[in-house]
């Protein structure tokens, strides 16, 4: 392959008449500029440029071969503008994977001040119940709502925490005796959400901070907390939720805490993405108006301010 760099050495060689000149424009040796020119030459087996010790001229395969390299110089100035252009103004589509509540809770507002911001770009939003493979399925993001991500190979980014909560119905509290203890868990009915042990375990806090791990057998299991939500309210088993969600229901009635002495550890709102560099500018403005709005969104949610009301994408069909 050519070196542009030589290539746009001799056009300049051509163009000011002489290394003398050239070099000049350049700012650089006249011999280094010489060895530079004579390396292309070699590379290309051919003459460009006669010299002699008073003067030099370009030969006719070099005025030929001069012009073809005006218009590679014009096609790479073509490129860089390309590159230029994008680095300037976000835009462009972003793939986003997200669960679904998270998505009609959380990140929905989030999304709309971003595309009033940044309307040249699109938002391909994939609503997934299940953990995607961000690489392989061509993701530019995912959102993820975990105490921890494992995945070594992307970079992870967390926004803030979401708080847990052991709740039931009061319906299935009446049928079976409540729980005074984590242990007494394990022979209530349970619903959850997908496991990657194949084993459910709630794990529970003390006002110590010790920590008893409880398993439990639930009859349902979903990565849909809409579908738990249900199956909760409707008294099918006790259920790990997020506190925001509750909080409504709790308030009228609908759901009962379960162990409220006890706490536990709360999800982590997490963005997961291939890289740290090589990003689009749409990219890095999602990534950053992400960070600056979805905290308060979060927070809005758990203290139930305009903005974090749930009830109506909770409400029981």
């Amino acid at each position: 392959m050519q070196d542009l760099n030589d290539i746009l050495y001799f056009v300049q060689v051509v163009e000011h008449g002489s290394f003398t000149a050239a070099s000049r424009a350049l700012g650089m040796a006249k011999s280094q500029l010489s060895f530079r020119i004579a390396r292309l030459e070699e590379h290309l087996g051919v003459r460009l440029i006669q010299r002699t010790t008073r003067r030099s001229h370009v030969t006719e395969i070099g005025r030929r071969y001069y012009d073809q390299c005006c218009l590679m110089l014009a096609a790479a100035e073509r490129a860089q503008e390309v590159i230029d252009d994008a680095q300037a103004i976000p835009r462009g589509r972003l793939r986003v994977a997200c669960p679904v509540m998270f998505a009609q809770l959380l990140l929905a507002p989030v999304l709309v001040g971003f595309l009033r911001r940044h309307p040249d770009v699109q938002v391909d939003l994939d609503i997934c119940h299940h953990q995607v493979d961000v690489v392989a399925n061509g993701y530019d993001i995912a959102f993820r709502v975990r105490a921890s991500v494992q995945d070594s190979s992307l970079v992870v980014r967390s926004f803030g925490m979401d708080p847990q909560i052991l709740v039931a119905s009061p319906e299935l509290l009446q049928r079976a005796e409540p729980p005074q203890q984590p242990a007494d868990l394990r022979h209530l009915p349970s619903v959850s959400v997908l496991s990657c042990e194949g084993r459910h375990f709630w794990t529970l806090l003390d006002a110590a901070g010790h920590a008893q791990r409880v398993e439990h057998h639930p009859s349902l299991v979903s990565d849909d907390l809409q579908v738990l939500y249900q199956a909760v309210t409707g008294g099918l088993g006790i259920a790990q939720l997020p506190r925001f969600i509750c909080r409504e229901p709790i308030a009228r009635g609908q759901l009962v805490p379960v162990l409220p002495a006890w706490s536990l550890p709360p999800g982590n709102v997490h963005a997961v993405y291939p890289s740290r560099h090589g990003h689009t500018p749409a990219m890095r403005c999602f990534i950053d108006y992400v960070a600056e709005h979805l905290p308060d969104v979060l927070a809005r949610a758990q203290r139930g301010a305009p903005g974090g009301d749930v009830k109506p994408l909770l409400a029981v069909a």
